[in-house]
């Protein structure tokens, strides 16, 4: 008898230590893979093993390779690992948007007009609401903190910025916000990066190249661009290029760019097909409209950032600063309707040699077919555009420029290209 009781207090002294054992592994990595369920549950759909016993079961396997790996090796893995997770955050996102942008566009077009004035401040006042009660007030906005994280900050950045961006700027931009997704992707990707190295106890450079892989793998993702995410990673961070640090980047450019391309359809995307062949003939007039985008590009920054103090700045609640910029915002889309969200389609409308598509659901539809209407009305979208982007981030909502400076030099593109075949 006593001997049983012997038996049965270790019996139980070992099961309390696995217990003990799991929970610290557990609790060492519970923000590691903020999308791990991207990761289990097909394994589950196959398997029914218990979700508890598979999160442990992959959280070993990763202990294991680090163990059993090199440190080149175990970095080319966690990059391919960095990649999947922002390219699915970015899908993710991107699918998000897309999804209250459809259903919030889904009124009869003749009501649709009016309840454009409304939408973007229910966005700003929704992302305002999220930012105070879930996020506690902490939301850091724009692609600088990254690099201040990286020189200052041994590469940290807080485990928060892995959800708080997707769940923010969805909002703002789903419901007319005339700002991009660009920026929060990048902030995500390298809080993915930076969070998952911190929890595999991985050391300030490798922890960088993470955090560069997952900025990498955002572009890649956003744009279907594995090279132009690498070019910018390394332009706008200055990552310390090496043969390695190249490797890694790109396979995690490469592994973002593959998530999107398979699971997003393609018009959720900004992609075109150069229609035309190459005419050097027509260099000169490359050159003269680099220049003119010059020019918009100081208009826009200016612009954009006086526009954005003056709301900001102003001596009113958060809420009342939302109703204020959401309300003008409102009224520039109700007159101008491609400044409704990011406004991808409308570049696709003028790449296919649509113009007269972008005064659908405007006031002046009836004049579609006045061409130098429809020329004044893109031109006048030039200028606008920075104000309305500015309006958005300085009322409370939250978004990136990227997006905006894309919309304007693409109009600026089409205008000077139609202003010469006048």
């Amino acid at each position: 008898m006593v001997r049983n009781k012997i038996l049965d207090s270790k019996h139980e002294n070992s099961i309390t230590k696995k217990k003990k054992c799991n929970f610290a592994l557990i609790k060492r990595h519970k923000v590691v893979y903020p999308f791990m369920p991207f990761i289990y549950c097909s394994i589950y759909t196959h398997t029914h093993i218990p979700m508890n016993r598979l999160h442990l079961s992959i959280l070993r396997g990763f202990e294991i390779a680090k163990s059993r790996l090199s440190s080149k090796q175990f970095l080319f893995i966690s990059a391919i690992i960095v990649g999947l997770l922002v390219g699915w955050a970015v899908v993710f996102l991107k699918s998000f948007v897309h999804l209250i942008f459809i259903t919030t566009t889904s009124w009869d077009i003749g009501q649709r007009k009016y309840f454009y004035v409304f939408l973007p401040t229910l966005g700003i006042l929704l992302t305002i609401l999220v930012i105070k009660k879930v996020l506690n007030g902490n939301l850091q906005k724009g692609i600088s903190h990254i690099i201040y994280a990286i020189v200052k900050k041994s590469s940290t950045i807080p485990r928060q910025q892995t959800y708080s961006q997707i769940l923010t700027s969805s909002l703002t931009v789903g419901f007319g916000g005339s700002v991009g997704l660009e920026a929060p992707s990048v902030i995500t990707g390298a809080a993915l990066g930076a969070n998952y190295a911190d929890l595999n106890g991985l050391g300030y450079r490798d922890k960088t190249l993470l955090l560069a892989c997952g900025v990498a793998a955002s572009i890649g993702a956003a744009f279907n661009a594995p090279i132009a995410g690498v070019l910018f990673t390394f332009e706008v961070f200055l990552i310390d290029i090496s043969i390695s640090a190249f490797t890694s980047i790109i396979i995690a450019s490469v592994a973002g760019a593959l998530s999107s391309k398979i699971i997003l359809k393609e018009g959720i995307l900004l992609s075109f097909e150069l229609t035309e062949p190459f005419n050097y003939h027509n260099v000169p007039y490359y050159f003269i409209l680099g220049i003119l985008a010059g020019m918009v590009s100081v208009y826009y920054a200016r612009m954009f950032k006086k526009v954005e103090s003056t709301i900001s700045t102003l001596s009113l609640s958060v809420y009342q600063k939302a109703l204020l910029g959401g309300c003008l915002l409102g009224i520039l889309i109700l007159f101008f309707p491609p400044l409704f969200g990011e406004g991808y389609q409308s570049i696709k409308n003028l790449s296919l040699l649509k113009p007269e598509s972008l005064l659908n659901h405007s006031f002046l539809q009836p004049y579609q077919s006045n061409d130098i209407l429809v020329l004044l009305f893109v031109g006048v979208l030039i200028f606008i555009k920075p104000i309305a982007s500015g309006l958005t981030l300085g009322s409370g909502g939250n978004g990136g420029n990227f997006a905006p400076s894309l919309f304007v030099g693409a109009y600026l593109g089409y205008f000077f290209a139609a202003l010469l075949n006048i």
